[in-house]
């Protein structure tokens, strides 16, 4: 009898260990470049990949999706540079800086190719790189962002007087300063208004507080950084765009743009799910990207 339980209790003990050494470690790194210190979060083993939070966002943006990944992954959630705990220099900021800073990020932590899984502002830096360093990545996941410049700037619309003021507003109040501003702001990026807590209100005004200067200038970017649609035609990584259906901030129209000018791209629309996926339907999400990112090369 005494044997027995001894065997049960070293089974038991060895179950545990396994257990403990398949779980998922996240640690919070920095690194170097050009002498700018980069914040970032590490897990998992396996091919990278690395995570793009949109503006005023930081790499805790992932924080539902870095554990999920880094199953199957070696996965990076990084603070791009003005943001987050990354350091914050006095710069004209558009996407082809934060995309340089990007490829530079890469070299320094030795990857020399990775997947690009961006939100907003990061599937706008994510699609920059895969234009302009292609050599640098292997697969795209543009989540709710991304665009490119018409063939000729004439046919841009001129939005009615309305729905200017509504733009500038939005603007306005997404550098927000105020608890109130913030509210309203991540009010319009849920579909779930309920997830818009009073914690994640203050949580995201301290966050937004913190990368103001980089916002506002790329707010005054507008063209600046931009690709064009002949380049954004030209993208040979295998690509998945994923929007949500309800997204107030980005037209999900734009997902119809990017996947008849990205050549075999396909697009995924996520039912009841606003402009942050990765957030509000991450079990979702994540599926959808673990499968498009161990899927074949086509």
């Amino acid at each position: 009898m005494l044997n027995r339980l001894l065997i049960v209790a070293i089974v038991c003990t060895a179950a545990s260990t396994a257990a403990q050494d398949n779980r998922v470690v996240v640690e919070a790194k920095s690194v170097d470049v050009l002498t700018f210190k980069l914040h970032y979060l590490e897990a998992g083993r396996g091919a990278p990949v690395v995570l793009l939070h949109g503006l005023g966002g930081d790499g805790s943006r992932w924080k539902k999706n870095v554990e999920s990944l880094a199953k199957d992954f070696h996965v990076f959630a990084l603070d791009q540079i003005g943001f987050g705990r990354s350091d914050k220099p006095l710069a004209n900021y558009h996407t082809g800086m934060l995309a340089e800073f990007l490829a530079d990020f890469l070299k320094a932590v030795n990857v020399p190719k990775a997947s690009l899984v961006g939100n907003s502002m990061g599937a706008s830096v994510a699609l920059y790189t895969a234009v302009r360093f292609p050599q640098m990545v292997d697969k795209v996941v543009l989540a709710d962002g991304g665009s490119a410049l018409s063939a000729d700037p004439g046919t841009k619309p001129v939005p009615p007087p309305q729905a200017a003021a509504q733009m500038a507003h939005r603007r306005q109040i997404q550098n927000s300063v105020t608890r109130e501003e913030t509210r309203e702001f991540f009010r319009i990026l849920f579909h779930h208004k309920e997830l818009v807590t009073d914690s994640m209100v203050d949580e995201q005004l301290a966050m937004r507080l913190r990368s103001a200067f980089a916002i506002t200038k790329m707010q005054e970017a507008g063209e600046r950084g931009a690709v064009t649609a002949a380049e954004v035609h030209g993208v040979k990584a295998p690509t998945l765009i994923v929007w949500g259906k309800y997204d107030e901030l980005a037209d999900p129209a734009r997902a119809d743009d990017l996947e008849q000018l990205i050549p075999g791209s396909k697009k995924v629309i996520i039912e009841d799910c606003g402009h942050m996926p990765q957030i509000e339907k991450a079990d979702e999400f994540n599926r959808l990207v673990r499968e498009f990112l161990l899927g074949p090369r086509t």
